[in-house]
Parts: structure tokens; sequence; C-alpha cells
């Protein structure tokens, strides 16, 4: 009796040892056939790189926000990245940290490095603030612009963003845009 249990418990044991293949790679070509006997060739998608711990995902080099307040949009965004597997990158600029004097060129540039973060993925966005320019650009990647168009991201920054940087609001201006953005990507997301 308990030789049997011994060999039941030791069967199950490779069973599951060898159905689990820790060693396949998602993003490599698999093998399948097709109800006729061919060969398919099926290729999984690249899965996003989660913005590392150390790297923060907030930057107020304007100094609009208090450190609290930045660690909260810190926060907020990589809760989204969590959920959403979309990374956003805030950068707050004082005109002379803008690279050529071009606040829309310097906000491209921010999404290729952003981009690079993230192992060269479409899901990615990054929004720029400048209070001393009174600019606020936003650009992202083709997946993201499946979910946010481009008016609707026009209008939350000149709703939300723009006024609060002229009223002293720069905090309340841009969690609010934050979460405006979030919300109409989730609100395209089709499951």
């Amino acid at each position: 009796m308990q030789k049997n249990i011994f060999l039941g418990a030791l069967l199950l044991m490779t069973l599951s040892i060898f159905s689990c293949n820790p060693g396949k790679r998602l993003n490599e070509a698999v093998h399948s056939r097709d109800v006729d006997g061919r060969d398919l060739k099926i290729k999984y998608p690249q899965q996003q790189v989660a913005t590392p711990q150390n790297i923060n995902m907030s930057y107020d080099f304007e100094q609009l926000f208090t450190p609290a307040q930045n660690s909260r949009i810190d926060s907020l965004v990589r809760i989204f990245e969590k959920s959403n597997m979309i990374s956003i990158k805030v950068v707050t600029l004082p005109a002379d940290k803008v690279a050529g004097g071009n606040f829309d060129n310097n906000n491209q540039a921010l999404l290729k490095e952003w981009e690079g973060v993230h192992g060269k993925t479409d899901k990615a966005m990054v929004l720029s603030i400048s209070k001393s320019l009174g600019k606020v650009a936003v650009d992202y990647g083709p997946f993201v612009g499946k979910l946010l168009p481009r008016t609707e991201a026009e209008q939350i920054i000149q709703t939300d963003i723009q006024p609060a940087l002229g009223s002293g609001q720069a905090f309340e201006g841009t969690w609010k845009g934050l979460n405006d953005l979030m919300d109409a990507i989730r609100r395209n997301i089709k499951m």
C-alpha cells in the first residue's frame, strides 16, 4: 500500500516537472499543427518591460510640486502601468532645460528615451509641462494612440493642465489631467 502511494506521488511529481517547462520563452516562435497536420508558426508578442523601481516616472525639474506631490504623481503613474501596461513619464521643465529651445521636439526626444527604458515598446507616454514657457505637450507610441485620440488628449491638456499653470494650481491640474488621460485610455480598452 505504501509502495503504491509512493509510486503514485513519484509519478505525479515527474509529470508536473515535465509539464511545466520554465525554459520556454514566450517571445520565441512555437510550432503547432493545424487540423490538416500542417506546421504553423506562432509568435507571441513581446511583453511590456515594467519600469524598474530605481527609475522615477515623475521628474519635477521646474519644482512645481512639493516632494510629496511629486511622489504621489510617481505612484499614480506606476499603479497605472501595473494595471494597464502603459508607462507614463511626467516631466516639468524650466525654459533653460528645453533642448534646442523647441518644447515639442524636446518632448518627442523624451519619448524616444522613455521607450528605450521599456524595450522599444509602443506603450509609452510622456507628458511635459513648463510653467515658465506656458506649454504642455503629450506624446505617445502607436499602441497608446489607438486608445487615446490626439484630439481627446489635447482637450484634456487645454481644460485641465493649462489653466492650472496660470492659476498657481500646477499639482491639482496635473493630477486631474493625468487621471483624465488614464480614464480615457481605460474607456477605450476593449476586452
